[in-house]
């Protein structure tokens, strides 16, 4: 059978040893994230103006795969690393 121990504690020593069982919870949860990147996002009229061509064009390079796109809260993003990697890509199709 287990026994129970009482403690009478001071409400200011519950908040202090409340605050640090926090504190190591959320330095653990924080060590096993990885660190979020600071990835710039452009919208379509950004990316679009960055490849000098129109909405309409950007639109089927996205259809046909060229460029990755993301849907981020109902906004169509795309990362600028992929549009400039995109630039240097090139796709060789046999006919």
């Amino acid at each position: 059978m287990e026994s129970v121990i009482l403690s009478t504690y001071s409400p200011e020593e519950l908040s202090g040893i409340i605050h640090n069982a926090i504190k190591e919870a959320v330095k653990d949860i924080k060590s096993q994230c990885p660190a979020p990147t600071s990835e710039k996002l452009l919208t379509r009229k950004e990316t679009a103006d960055k490849l000098k061509i129109s909405l309409v064009t950007l639109n089927d390079f996205t259809k046909k795969g060229l460029l990755q796109s993301y849907l981020i809260g109902g906004r169509v993003l795309y990362k600028d690393s992929e549009v400039e990697a995109s630039l240097y890509k090139t796709k060789t199709v046999k006919y």
